[in-house]
């Protein structure tokens, strides 16, 4: 077992979960950075299309964008290097205290990412949601969620002229839509 820098053996029993937050894509040069440590580092990714103009090619995601987690025992100078490293904006808690994750729940994941390969995260989008199409021949279209039932698909209406258009689209190819 590696010790992270500033633990001793005796903190190790008191090792818990911690989400760090970071800059956005900064998730794996962070990751690399407090392996160099000796940190025990979970980035749960998941494989997913990306198109180019070319081509579609498959890349790594982070399953959790911005976070990582950390297995430490948080130690006064744990904490302090966690914190100073670049591009990590802070540690995940409760008006400013760090809060741990329970071990069971970073374990789930981490089963759920080993042991299947279409692993991946899904839009909670509910009845009556705005949101704008992101993707295809309808990009751009804002709409109203009317229907979400349970696979891949949702449909999208769309009203225009005192009527309503619906679509059936996959729910990877929208995303909540947000008033400025």
């Amino acid at each position: 077992m590696v010790l992270g820098s500033g633990e001793d053996a005796s903190s190790v029993t008191e090792r818990k979960w911690y989400a760090i937050h970071v800059m956005s894509r900064h998730e794996r040069k962070v990751a690399e950075k407090f392996r160099s440590r000796g940190l025990e580092v979970f980035l749960p990714e998941y494989r997913s299309r990306s198109r180019r103009k070319d081509r579609v090619k498959m890349i790594l995601r982070p399953l959790f964008p911005g976070y990582l987690f950390v297995r430490t025992s948080l130690a006064p100078k744990q904490r302090l290097k966690i914190i100073q490293t670049p591009s990590v904006v802070r540690i995940v808690g409760i008006n400013t205290k760090p809060h741990p994750i329970p071990d069971e729940q970073v374990e789930s994941v981490r089963l759920l990412i080993g042991s299947t390969s279409d692993a991946k995260p899904e839009q909670n989008l509910r009845t009556g949601q705005k949101v704008m199409v992101t993707d295809g021949p309808l990009k751009g279209v804002v709409g109203v969620v009317e229907k979400t039932p349970r696979g891949e698909k949702i449909v999208v209406c769309v009203e225009l002229l005192n009527r309503a258009v619906s679509a059936s689209l996959q729910k990877a190819s929208v995303s909540p839509f947000l008033d400025s």
